[in-house]
């Protein structure tokens, strides 16, 4: 399982309903992320109404709640990026050393 960071816009209709009605939908989202098979970690709203997440899972069902997220209209400009420790950058940049020499560059 990998640790995913989220983004998000909230929509100019989202921002709206805030305002209308406020309310914590920290649970809302977190049973949103679990029912995708995705744990909420961490949830921030920036001041310029973004949303920043920490969430664990994998990359099928990371693409599933990418998908709930859109399509309900409530955010925009998402985007999930896959986090590394820094263990696992040392195991890639030593994968990256064994076939470096392999590798040709284009029109080389």
């Amino acid at each position: 399982m990998g640790l995913y960071m989220g983004r998000a816009r909230l929509s100019q209709e989202a921002i709206k309903g805030y305002m209308a009605k406020p309310e914590d939908r920290t649970a809302t989202l977190r049973a949103m992320y679990e029912s995708c098979g995705m744990k909420l970690l961490h949830l921030w709203v920036l001041p310029s109404m973004e949303l920043v997440s920490i969430a664990e899972g994998d990359p099928i069902k990371n693409a599933a709640h990418m998908g709930v997220a859109v399509a309900g209209g409530a955010v925009t400009d998402v985007s999930f990026t896959e986090l590394l420790t820094f263990e696992q950058l040392a195991e890639a940049m030593q994968r990256a050393a064994a076939i470096a020499g392999k590798y040709r560059q284009p029109g080389k």
